[in-house]
C-alpha cells in the first residue's frame, strides 16, 4: 500500500512499536490489534478448526 510504519499504525489505531514488533515476527502479540492491522490493509484472517 506504500504506507510507512507510522502511517499504518495511525490508520490501524495501534502504536508504532506494535507494527515494528508485528513485522519482526514477535511470537507474542495481541490478536485483536493484529486483526485491526489486517483489516486496515484490506486483509482477513481465517481460522480453520481441524479437530
Amino acid at each position: 500500500m506504500g504506507l510507512r510504519q507510522d502511517q499504518l499504525a495511525g490508520a490501524a489505531g495501534v502504536g508504532l512499536r506494535f507494527i515494528v514488533e508485528l513485522e519482526a515476527g514477535k511470537p507474542t502479540i495481541q490478536l485483536g490489534k493484529a486483526i485491526q492491522v489486517l483489516d486496515t490493509l484490506g486483509c482477513a484472517l481465517t481460522v480453520d478448526d481441524r479437530s
